[in-house]
């Protein structure tokens, strides 16, 4: 059996491969990787006869040492275990440069091009923007009550479009296009629904995604645009990334199973590289 973990900001996702069975589990990250962090992980597992290795990355996955019992760990680089297992769920041509977003509780971008991959941007602003402006707006952490909110809402009760502040069109750009972040509610006397606000939350976060990574995308002179990470898993958020990339020319791919691309980035990455990484 062969292992990878993810220790990221808020989630820790684990991939096992037997034989030919992948298989896939996350928890709630709450202390830092040590020995006895992974015994509690992987309760079940022998590291002296089950495991033929351990990859690890994110986080201070470096506190780790080289071995746990007499099972060999391999350090990987967050970077090139994201943009590995990007491409791997992407199954895009990896000749082409190509921009992977890191979509988790920051957002990073990351240039793929022959099998090489470097990061060249990102943001504070991403999925743990949408859980903290939540905790503070709205009083809740608890992604699926977020995501229902902003389903039920609009955020063109809290945005100011374009259609509100000049009076035609600003080049190609469509007059429901955001001109101005929560603009609205400082010009509000009534209250404003928790829906709205949630709606404006996630659009807010899924904007500034889009403009980085379509930014980037056109420096590097890059066609595709792969999104991973869990913060696509507010539907909400996916949309708005989708709308403002498209504005740009681009439309984003969002593979199956982008929420652990960083694990199984590190898992291919040691079996491919069996004597060390």
């Amino acid at each position: 059996m062969e292992i990878s973990i993810d220790f990221g900001i808020t989630v820790t996702d684990i991939i096992k491969r037997d034989k030919d069975v992948l298989s896939h589990q996350m928890t709630l990250s709450k202390e830092e990787p040590s020995s006895s962090l992974l015994k509690q992980l992987l309760p079940d597992i022998d590291f002296k006869s089950d495991v033929n290795f351990l990859a690890v990355t994110g986080g201070k996955h470096l506190n780790l040492g080289d071995e746990i019992e007499t099972t060999k760990i391999f350090h990987v680089n967050e970077i090139d275990a994201v943009g590995e297992g990007a491409m791997n769920l992407s199954g895009l041509n990896n000749k082409k440069p190509t921009i992977i977003v890191s979509a988790g509780s920051g957002t990073a971008c990351i240039l793929a091009q022959d099998g090489q991959f470097m990061h060249c941007s990102g943001t504070g602003v991403g999925g743990g923007t949408v859980l903290g402006l939540s905790k503070l707006l709205l009083g809740t952490t608890n992604p699926d009550e977020i995501a229902k909110l902003a389903k039920e809402g609009n955020e063109s009760g809290v945005d100011l479009i374009l259609e509100d502040v000049v009076s035609g069109p600003i080049g190609e750009l469509p007059s429901d296009t955001t001109a101005v972040n929560f603009g609205k509610i400082s010009k509000l006397d009534s209250d404003i629904s928790k829906q709205d606000i949630a709606a404006g939350i996630v659009n807010l976060v899924g904007q500034t995604a889009a403009r980085i990574a379509t930014s980037v995308a056109t420096t590097f002179n890059a066609k595709e645009i792969v999104v991973v990470g869990r913060s696509p898993s507010f539907n909400g958020l996916k949309n708005s990334l989708e709308q403002a990339a498209s504005i740009m020319g681009f439309s984003p791919h969002f593979p199956n199973n982008g929420e652990y691309a960083s694990a199984l980035g590190a898992l291919l990455i040691a079996e491919k590289n069996p004597s060390g990484y």
